[in-house]
C-alpha cells in the first residue's frame, strides 16, 4: 500500500521554510521532494503529521489534492503492471512529467539515488530467477564503498550527470591509497560505468562522460593455488569441527571445479545420475550463461557421503568465515601460501592442465566459461608439464 510522510524543512531564514514529503510503498522510499507549501514552523503538528493555526484549512487541502493526484498515478500504475511492484520513484517521476517538470527530475536525479534503483532492479532479477542473490550482494557491497567514500567527500548529492573522468580518478586514487588490490579497483571501475549506463537507458541523463573512460586492467599475478599433495596434507591433519567442515567444502570444490555461489546455492535439481551410475553435478552459470558439466570423482564422492549423499546435508558457510578458516587451516599445516576460498577453483584447474592433462575444452565445459582466455587468470603451465608433454611426443 501506499503512505506519505512529511517534514518541516528549514530555509534561509530560520523557522521559516516548507514542508517535504516522502512517498512509501511497502517499505521502499522515494527520493525527498518539496510540496511548496511555505509556513512557518509553528504551523506545522510534526508528531500529528498535521497543519495548525489560521491557514491549515487551506494547507490541508492542498495535500489532500496533492495525495489525490499521487494516488490516482499508483492506481494507474497497478493496472498497467498488476504483478509488479510498484516503485515510489515511478510515481514522482509520472507525476513530475504530467507536471511539465520532467527535465528538473532528470537533473536532479543524484548517482546515489540511480544506484539503488539499479540495486533495485538487479534484485527484481533474482526473484524472477534471472539472477543468483549472491551475484548482487557483491554489488551492495561495493555501494555501501561508494556512499562512505561519497560521504568522506561530502558528495553525497552528486547528480548522476556529474560522474565525469575527475571524479573515477579521484575515487581510483582513493581505493589505491585504501590499499585495495587492483583487480578489486578494475571492478568498482566497470561497477560505476555500469550504473551510469544503466542512468543513460532508462532517461535519467543523455550525458555519457565516462563511457570513453578506460580502465585500467589489473596486472595479472601468479594464481594461488594447492597441489594434491597438499590438499592430502590437510586432509591427514587432525582438524576441529570448524577446521574440518571448512576444508571439506574447499575439497570439494577443489574437486569439482565449484565457485562459492555455485557450491552455497547447490540443489537437488542439480544432481544427475547417468546409466553408468555416475553422478554428475550440472548447472548453470550467471556469469558466463553456459552450461558447468563435472562428474564427481572419488574424492568429491567421499565428502558427499561423509555428509549423507544429500546436497542438503552438505555443510555451508558463509564466505567471509571460508575466507578466514582456510587460512588458519593453511597456517596449521605450515603452507605458506596466501588462500581464499576461491583458490580452491583455481586448484582445480591447476591439477586439471598440469597434473590430469586435460585439453582446454575439457577443462573449459567443466568449469563453465565460453572460451579458455580465463585459464592464464587460474593457471601457469609448469615447467614440468612442458617438459613432460613436449619430450613425449618428440
Amino acid at each position: 500500500m501506499m503512505s506519505f510522510y512529511y517534514w518541516f524543512r528549514e530555509g534561509k531564514t530560520k523557522d521559516v521554510g516548507s514542508i517535504s514529503c516522502e512517498i512509501r510503498v511497502d517499505g521502499e522510499k522515494s527520493v525527498p521532494f518539496s510540496t511548496k507549501i511555505k509556513l512557518n514552523r509553528k504551523q506545522w503538528n510534526p508528531k500529528e503529521q498535521c497543519f495548525q493555526g489560521k491557514e491549515a484549512a487551506k494547507n490541508q487541502k492542498l495535500i489532500d489534492f496533492h495525495e489525490l493526484r499521487l494516488t490516482q498515478i499508483y492506481n494507474e500504475i497497478n493496472i498497467e503492471k498488476p504483478n509488479e511492484p510498484i516503485r515510489p520513484d515511478e510515481i514522482l517521476l509520472r507525476h513530475r512529467v504530467a507536471s511539465g517538470k520532467e527535465r528538473r527530475v532528470k537533473k536532479a536525479l543524484t548517482f546515489i539515488d540511480v544506484f539503488k534503483e539499479f540495486i533495485h532492479d538487479q534484485n527484481q532479477l533474482v526473484k524472477a530467477g534471472k539472477l543468483k542473490k549472491q551475484s548482487v550482494t557483491g554489488k551492495e557491497s561495493k555501494f555501501e564503498t561508494i556512499r562512505t567514500y561519497l560521504t568522506k567527500k561530502s558528495l553525497e548529492q552528486i547528480r548522476i550527470d556529474e560522474i565525469d573522468h575527475v571524479f573515477m580518478e579521484d575515487f581510483k586514487f582513493y581505493l589505491n591509497i585504501s590499499k585495495y588490490e587492483d583487480s578489486t579497483i578494475e571492478k568498482y571501475l566497470f561497477i560505476i560505468k555500469g550504473v551510469t549506463k544503466f542512468a543513460v537507458s532508462k532517461g535519467y541523463t543523455k550525458d555519457r562522460k565516462i563511457e570513453t573512460y578506460k580502465v585500467d586492467k589489473a596486472k595479472e599475478k601468479d594464481p594461488i593455488s594447492l597441489s594434491q599433495l597438499e590438499l592430502d596434507k590437510i586432509d591427514n591433519l587432525n582438524l576441529s569441527s570448524t577446521h574440518r567442515k571448512t576444508f571439506d567444502i574447499y575439497r570439494f570444490c577443489a574437486e569439482t571445479s565449484l565457485s562459492f555461489t555455485d557450491y552455497y546455492t547447490l540443489c537437488e535439481e542439480d544432481i544427475e545420475i547417468d546409466l553408468d551410475g555416475t553422478i554428475w553435478i550440472k548447472l548453470g552459470r550467471d556469469k558466463s550463461d553456459t552450461r558447468q558439466r563435472v562428474p564427481l570423482n572419488p574424492k568429491a564422492m567421499e565428502i558427499f557421503k561423509r555428509y549423507g549423499s544429500d546436497v542438503k546435508t552438505l555443510p555451508k558457510m558463509s564466505n567471509t568465515n571460508l575466507n578466514r578458516y582456510i587460512k588458519e587451516v593453511a597456517k596449521k599445516a605450515k603452507i605458506n601460501k596466501y588462500l581464499t576460498f576461491h583458490t580452491s577453483r583455481k586448484s582445480f584447474v591447476d591439477h586439471s592442465i598440469n597434473e590430469l592433462d586435460l585439453p582446454e575444452s575439457t577443462i573449459q565445459a567443466i568449469v563453465g566459461w565460453k572460451d579458455s582466455r580465463q585459464l592464464s587468470r587460474y593457471a601457469r603451465v609448469k615447467d614440468s608439464t612442458i617438459k613432460k608433454q613436449f619430450l613425449k611426443s618428440s
